[in-house]
C-alpha cells in the first residue's frame, strides 16, 4: 500500500511538470474526441449528474450532512477527519491549480459543455471525490456489517469515483491529464486521511481502554 501511495505522488509530480509547460499531452486531444462520440443522451445526462453535486460547493452541503449523521451515531473522529479530508484537499488543490496555471480546453479544440473560470489541473472534481466519497466508501466498507445497504452504497459511492474522472473529459472541463493527476493526488491524500484516522482511532480506543481499567 505504502509502494502505490508513493508512486502516486511520483507519477502526480511528473504529470504536473509535464503539464506546466504544454497545453495538452499524451493523447488528451484525441482522448476528449473518442469520449465525446458517445453522444447518446442518455449517457450524456448521466456524465452530467456524475459531475453535478462537485459544483458550486455542493460537495460541502454533503459533507456536511453525512458529518451531522456520523455524529448522529457517536462517530466524532470520523466526522471530523471526512471534513478535515475535504477542506484541505480543496486548499490543496486549488493552491496547485494557481502555481501550474494550466487552461481549461476550449470549444475551438473540443466540445465543452461545462465552463469554468478557474484553472484546469488538477481537476477538482476528481480531488474532491476521492477525498469525499473515497473516505466515505472507506467508512462503509470498515464500519458497516454486510447488508443490502451497504453493498448498494459501496456501489453508488464507487460509481461517483470512478466515473467522475470520465464525466470530467467529456464535458469538455478537462483534459485527461487533468483527470489522471487529480486521481493519483486525490488517492494519495485519501490514503493520508486514512492512515490518519486509523492513528487518531487507536489512540481513542486505547484511551477508553486505559479509563475502563482505572474506574
Amino acid at each position: 500500500m505504502r509502494k502505490i501511495t508513493i508512486n502516486a505522488l511520483l507519477a502526480f509530480g511528473a504529470v504536473s511538470g509535464m503539464v506546466a509547460v504544454m497545453v495538452y499531452i499524451f493523447g488528451d486531444l484525441r482522448i476528449t474526441r473518442f469520449i465525446q462520440r458517445f453522444d447518446n443522451p442518455y449517457f450524456h445526462w448521466l456524465m452530467v449528474a456524475i459531475s453535478w453535486p462537485g459544483y458550486l460547493g455542493r460537495q460541502w452541503v454533503v459533507s456536511l450532512c453525512v458529518a451531522a449523521l456520523l455524529l448522529r451515531f457517536r462517530l466524532k473522529i470520523e466526522a471530523a477527519c471526512l471534513l478535515i479530508s475535504l477542506g484541505s484537499i480543496w486548499l490543496l488543490t486549488n493552491a496547485i491549480k494557481f502555481i501550474v496555471g494550466r487552461a481549461r480546453p476550449t470549444p475551438d479544440m473540443v466540445e465543452v459543455y461545462a465552463h469554468s473560470s478557474t484553472r484546469s489541473f488538477p481537476s477538482g472534481h476528481v480531488t474532491s471525490y476521492m477525498a469525499l466519497y473515497g473516505f466515505l466508501f472507506y467508512l462503509v466498507y470498515t464500519l458497516m456489517r454486510p447488508s443490502p445497504l451497504r453493498s448498494a452504497l459501496l456501489v453508488v459511492l464507487g460509481a461517483l469515483i470512478g466515473l467522475v474522472g470520465l464525466s470530467r473529459v467529456y464535458l469538455g472541463a478537462h483534459w485527461a491529464s487533468d483527470v489522471f493527476g487529480g486521481y493519483c493526488l486525490g488517492f494519495f491524500w485519501l490514503a493520508m486521511t486514512i492512515y490518519f484516522y486509523r492513528r487518531r482511532k487507536g489512540e481513542s480506543v486505547g484511551q477508553t481502554l486505559q479509563q475502563s481499567a482505572h474506574g
